[in-house]
């Protein structure tokens, strides 16, 4: 009744809910049930987005469902812990579950991707970064250091086939002083890698950690060197100024992510330069509105008469 009144006597102040309401509904499709504070949620409620369908989402992989989120609120912006979901018809697919921060995945949680990695650990702005750990889709493990999303730092990559590798990771590859352990034949390489590419290393026989009970068919000769150690030192040192590689600034991964977001509006892009009709972009997701597609075409034509 007192907010009727206000109403009459006040018609152009600006109402300010609080408390709970059941359910919200978007003009542009979408819902909201939950904990209001000055027209802004708060506490707990669920967000759920429109029912898209593929003809909405352009070029993605999984266009159809909508996105659901359960969880804490403060000033409209997800913050606290919470779960996202995505539902396609009956089925409903758990795609992160954790803490927010600032509207963003930060602090310690667990996600699911659509390929069936799934990661948990640390999380900074949207970015893994900090101690975690991701089993991958082909069977491998990686425990170890992030940064910026990427793995960066001391980790341990866990292979399917039984082969193990701990040392130094930058940007997502081996770099740096390393241990490759190759658990079938035995042997237990040392050396320094750079961008997964080995540059020098020792290799040793060990056969405590063999798996196989068979000899290994490559022996590694006996070593002659009179100063095995010293050699060695000088190679490392050699390789080592090359694997110090900084790690990826946030700023730059989001700026890759926002062209690459924004290629498919690049209408005024040639996607044929020359005569031969050669497709410059042949695995690109945006189409282009332009007529430089024709243009080439004519011009290919009209050199062959």
């Amino acid at each position: 009744m007192s907010t009727c009144l206000e109403r009459f006597f006040c018609p152009n102040k600006p109402i300010c809910s609080s408390g709970r309401r059941a359910t919200f509904y978007y003009p542009g499709g979408g819902t909201y049930s939950g904990n209001w504070l000055c027209n802004k949620h708060q506490g707990w409620g669920v967000k759920k987005t429109a029912k898209r369908t593929c003809q909405y989402f352009f070029g993605k992989k999984h266009p159809d469902g909508q996105l659901i989120y359960e969880g804490d609120w403060v000033m409209n912006k997800r913050q606290g812990i919470g779960s996202m979901l995505r539902k396609r018809g009956t089925e409903i697919q758990l795609i992160y579950s954790g803490r927010w921060y600032d509207d963003m995945k930060c602090g310690e949680g667990k996600q699911f991707y659509s390929d069936g990695c799934v990661y948990f650990g640390k999380w900074i702005r949207n970015g893994r970064h900090g101690l975690g750990i991701q089993w991958y889709n082909n069977g491998n493990i990686y425990a170890g250091e992030w940064e910026t999303d990427f793995r960066h730092g001391l980790g341990v990559m866990f292979y399917a086939n039984g082969n193990r590798y701990e040392g130094h990771f930058a940007r997502g590859y081996k770099n740096g002083e390393g241990v490759f352990y190759h658990m079938h034949t035995g042997q237990i390489q040392k050396g320094m890698w750079e961008n997964d590419n080995l540059k020098t290393s020792v290799i040793q026989d060990e056969q405590k950690i063999r798996c196989n009970t068979a000899i290994t068919s490559y022996p590694i000769p006996r070593n002659y060197l009179k100063y095995p150690n010293e050699i060695m030192r000088e190679l490392f040192q050699r390789y080592k100024a090359f694997s110090n590689k900084p790690h990826r600034r946030f700023n730059d991964r989001v700026s890759l992510a926002f062209i690459h977001h924004h290629r498919q509006y690049a209408s005024c892009e040639e996607r044929f330069a020359s005569p031969t009709i050669v497709n410059l972009y042949p695995n690109a997701a945006f189409g282009c509105t332009c007529d430089c597609e024709n243009v080439a075409r004519n011009e290919a034509n009209f050199s062959q008469i």
